[in-house]
């Protein structure tokens, strides 16, 4: 899968059980860098926007997007420091989307390491606060040290 695909087609594909192979990726040049602990709002819209944490060692890339009628047509780009996220970081993920249904938003949990007790922890922490698990992909091992979202929906 190396051409870009959407968040939301990402996650259905993921859902029927094809979570292995090669990631989408997005080339182009980044517009938006999200340092550690920043975050970025990403519309989705006609202008060109390609948003990625950078610099990803041990943190995490955590992309939210809302498919609520009403929710805002933008992401949120969240650069983890090692893959933290506190509870307050989904809170504010959750008021930056419009304050949807949180079983309404999806989110991509990427990050360049295996999986481990931190980044799990954050995970659950999606989860406590009502996000689906069904609604969150973790994608771990990432051969590259960023990774985002374009103005398109598309994630690389």
């Amino acid at each position: 899968m190396n051409n870009p695909m959407n968040i939301s087609a990402f996650i259905q594909h993921v859902r029927q059980g094809n979570n292995h192979g090669p990631i989408s990726f997005i080339r182009g040049q980044t517009t938006n860098e999200v340092e550690t602990n920043r975050t970025a709002i990403v519309p989705i819209a006609t202008t060109n926007n390609l948003t990625r944490a950078v610099g990803l060692i041990t943190c995490a890339s955590v992309i939210y997007v809302s498919t609520a009628p009403n929710a805002l047509a933008i992401a949120y780009v969240h650069h983890a420091n090692a893959g933290y996220l506190a509870p307050q970081d989904i809170i504010d993920a959750g008021n930056a989307l419009g304050s949807p249904p949180w079983n309404t938003i999806l989110v991509i949990f990427a990050h360049p390491k295996a999986t481990d007790k931190w980044y799990a922890d954050s995970i659950t922490r999606l989860i406590a606060q009502g996000i689906p698990n069904t609604n969150i992909v973790e994608i771990e091992n990432l051969i590259t040290g960023c990774y985002g979202i374009n103005n398109l929906g598309q994630i690389g």
